[in-house]
């Protein structure tokens, strides 16, 4: 209710003050947990408050969670995690369809101050202190599309009067929508939910007061009563019978406590490493990414960037270990453009650090470029599923284009590609259903008239958008009668492919194995994706463009379709630096497979 009412004041003081300010669209969502019996009528009363003394009306919505048949929720072992996930689920979708890139949440310091508290029961030490970001992607909704970083709404060259407009705003908009435009083009999914919590630097107590003031009602969920329920909730109720010690307890006071400053120490140090990390990585050059396959090939700085006025004050000890932090961080920054996790752990990244930045020892504080230690790192190594492989150049080799000798490390390049895939381990797989009725054949220009700028074409029928490998968005729309797989193309998918087009055409299959050749190194082939029938038949490989002759012996109607994107990625400088042939796109030579054949495959 607090963040309701001061979003509502905030727009209402615009018509006053601050014009611009009246535009903004306000949505309110409320959960229902379904936890209780009582818990609907509850979210109805909140959204009677909000209409009757907001006056939000129609721009309130319920959103209740949907549990798994059979399941008692409030009797689950682990109900606030399954509840939060669901939660947060609910609201990026409800974001995604009402077209809203912003969730404000209503988060204050003791709910900081009560997660600190919760990680160190857990065991969390350093920076696992650092409590609730006031800024984050949205969380728990890995694979929800709209949500998790895509999604993003079709970019559309703008018209003169727009241009005109833009032209006189501020030129960081500019630069986003050259963003939008470089991610679009080629072949990037972008967009996504993005959170933030305004209320963080407040205390419940004059959160309460504010309500008090403007006359509404604060609002309490009994669930959060229950002392034995959760540890968060038994956390609470110490804090409210100030049973803690005072440097613990900020749950009635209106200043920090001890706990509270402490956590937002270590969440400026953490935001400073960050800061310092990505400015690293603005220095590193992308010399090519294939985004058929996830393989990029970069040339790193020598060392890390410290700009820390501060730094000269820290001892060698600690500018080692601040060094130590930043290249941990830049090497995840480079692996999450490859990688299909979703958070790599830093404590994990020692190996790869130590690989990548091994004079870190030396410090660059000495003032001169210190010697190459090349023997004792790893040159080949495997981090956060990604395969890193050093290639070292030789001395009479001319440096590639792009290069800036005075931050980058002209000695060796880094090859990133997904690392092979276990057989221990279950392979990454999705499943298509067929559609509940197949859809009539397509007219000739159903893929959409073309418009100025780039648009993206509809699907006769709109199927479900999965996320493969954590790496790829695919839509396939399949009109078959049974399901379809997206699996990794396996050496035995690969050797039947082979096979069959080696009696149908030994033009496809030449030119299917220079294909692969082309989208890097041997290993890179057997992770690409492939959608298959029933059989293990593989019918085509998307990312690449491959059709088999078995789709095209399909009837024509009965053809499977489909879509694919590379997950979001950040380039240095959002990609707006990168020159676009340093990128190849998805699907790019597709046409070689449909030479002489109408077939569905729908180039991004």
């Amino acid at each position: 209710m607090a963040l309701a009412t001061l979003c509502y004041q905030l727009r209402k003081l615009g018509h006053v003050h601050l014009p611009g300010l009246s535009d903004i669209r306000l949505q309110a969502f409320i959960v229902d947990h379904k936890a209780r019996p009582e818990s609907t009528r509850e979210a109805r009363q909140v959204v009677n408050f909000l209409d009757k003394i907001l006056g939000l009306n129609a721009n309130t919505e319920v959103l209740p969670l949907h549990w798994p048949p059979g399941v008692i929720p409030s009797e689950l072992p682990d109900f606030e995690t399954e509840a939060r996930r669901l939660r947060y689920q609910a609201l990026g979708k409800a974001c995604y369809k009402a077209n809203i890139p912003t969730l404000l949440l209503g988060h204050h310091r003791a709910d900081g101050d009560e997660t600190v508290l919760m990680r160190l029961v857990a065991g969390y030490r350093g920076e696992g202190l650092r409590g609730i970001s006031e800024q984050a992607e949205i969380p728990y909704c890995t694979g929800v599309y709209g949500a998790s970083q895509s999604g993003g709404r079709d970019y559309t060259v703008p018209s003169k009067e727009t241009q005109q407009v833009e032209a006189q705003e501020a030129n960081g908009q500019q630069r986003i929508l050259d963003q939008v435009k470089f991610y679009h083009e080629q072949g990037f999914e972008y967009g996504g939910v993005r959170i933030y919590r305004p209320l963080m630097d407040y205390s419940k107590p004059e959160l309460e007061a504010t309500l008090q003031a403007a006359g509404v009602p604060w609002v309490t969920d009994p669930t959060n009563q229950d002392p034995t329920s959760s540890i968060r909730n038994a956390i609470r109720y110490l804090t409210q019978q100030r049973l803690l010690p005072k440097a613990l307890d900020s749950g009635s006071q209106k200043e920090p406590s001890p706990l509270s400053m402490a956590s937002s120490n270590i969440r400026r140090k953490y935001q400073r490493r960050n800061e310092q990390a990505a400015l690293s990585y603005q220095a590193c050059d992308i010399i090519s990414f294939d985004a058929r396959s996830g393989h990029l090939q970069v040339r790193i700085p020598i060392f890390p960037a410290h700009r820390d006025p501060d730094f000269h004050l820290l001892t060698q000890h600690q500018q080692l270990t601040e060094m130590e932090h930043i290249a941990a961080r830049l090497v995840r920054l480079l692996l999450s453009i490859v990688s299909p996790c979703d958070n790599i752990s830093l404590q994990t990244l020692k190996t790869a650090t130590w690989a990548m930045f091994g004079n870190l020892q030396e410090g660059p504080q000495m003032g001169s470029r210190p010697k190459r230690v090349t023997g004792l790192r790893p040159s080949k190594f495997t981090a956060g599923g990604v395969l890193c492989e050093r290639i070292e150049m030789r001395s009479e080799e001319t440096p590639l284009p792009g290069a800036r000798p005075f931050s980058l490390d002209p000695d060796s390049i880094w090859c990133l590609s997904r690392e092979p895939y276990i057989k221990r381990l279950a392979e990454p797989m999705c499943i298509v259903p067929p559609a509940v009725t197949p859809p009539p054949p397509p007219p000739p220009s159903w893929r959409g008239e073309k418009k100025k700028g780039v648009s993206r074409t509809a699907f006769p029928e709109e199927p479900e958008w999965q996320l493969w490998d954590r790496r790829y968005w695919i839509q396939v729309l399949n009109p078959t009668d049974t399901p379809l797989e997206i699996c990794p193309l396996s050496r035995a998918r690969l050797d039947r492919i082979i096979h069959t087009e080696k009696e149908d055409s030994s033009r496809r299959r030449l030119l299917l194995k220079k294909t692969l050749r082309s989208v890097g190194p041997p290993h890179v082939r057997y992770t690409l994706p492939a959608i298959t029938d029933v059989e293990g038949h593989v019918l085509a490989l998307p990312t690449v463009g491959f059709v088999s002759q078995r789709l095209f012996r399909m009837r024509e109607d009965r053809r499977p379709k489909w879509r694919v994107r590379f997950k979001n990625v950040v380039f240095p400088e959002g990609g707006v630096r990168m020159k676009e042939e340093r990128v190849v796109k998805l699907d790019e030579g597709g046409q070689l497979w449909r030479e002489g054949c109408v077939c569905d495959v729908i180039p991004t």
